[in-house]
C-alpha cells in the first residue's frame, strides 16, 4: 500500500483506498500509523466488497506459495520483525479500479500475496481510462 500511495501521490484524481476485513474497527488508526497512510481505510468486516470483486479464500498452498515464503524471507533478511497474524492469512487480496462514478472498471484477482500486479500496470491500465 506503502508503494501504491507513493506512486500515485500528486495525481488529484486518484484516491487509494485500503480494504481491511478485520473485525476490530479501533485497529484502522493503528494500521493508518503504521504505514504513515492518509488514504481513506474500510472495514469490510463480513467480506461483501471482498466477495463482489470475487477474491475468496485461498488453500494454504496458494497463500504459503515459495513466492510469498520468498517474500517473507526477504522482510527478514532486511531487518523487518514479523508479528504473528490477526486476521485470516487465507484471504486472498484484489486491487481495483473505481471510476469516480462508483463504477469498477477494472480488478486484478492475484492467486496467492506474491502476484499482486506491478504498480506500473495499475497505473498504464488507469492512464487508459482517462486517455480512452
Amino acid at each position: 500500500m506503502v508503494a501504491v500511495r507513493d506512486h500515485f501521490d500528486g495525481q488529484p484524481d486518484v484516491l487509494p483506498v485500503v480494504v481491511t476485513f478485520t473485525g476490530d474497527h479501533s485497529r484502522l488508526g493503528a494500521y493508518r500509523d503504521h504505514l504513515d497512510l492518509d488514504v481513506p481505510l474500510l472495514a469490510d468486516t463480513q467480506r461483501e466488497l471482498y466477495g463482489l470483486l470475487g477474491a475468496g479464500r485461498g488453500s494454504v498452498r496458494q497463500v504459503w506459495s515459495p513466492g510469498t515464503i520468498a517474500m517473507y524471507a526477504g522482510l527478514l533478511r532486511r531487518g523487518r520483525r514479523l508479528r504473528p497474524a490477526t486476521e485470516d492469512t487465507r484471504q486472498l487480496g484484489a486491487d481495483a479500479i473505481v471510476d469516480p462514478q462508483g463504477r469498477l472498471r477494472r480488478v486484478w484477482l492475484p492467486p496467492s500475496p506474491d502476484a499482486r500486479p506491478p504498480i506500473a500496470d495499475i497505473g498504464t491500465a488507469l492512464d487508459a481510462l482517462r486517455h480512452p
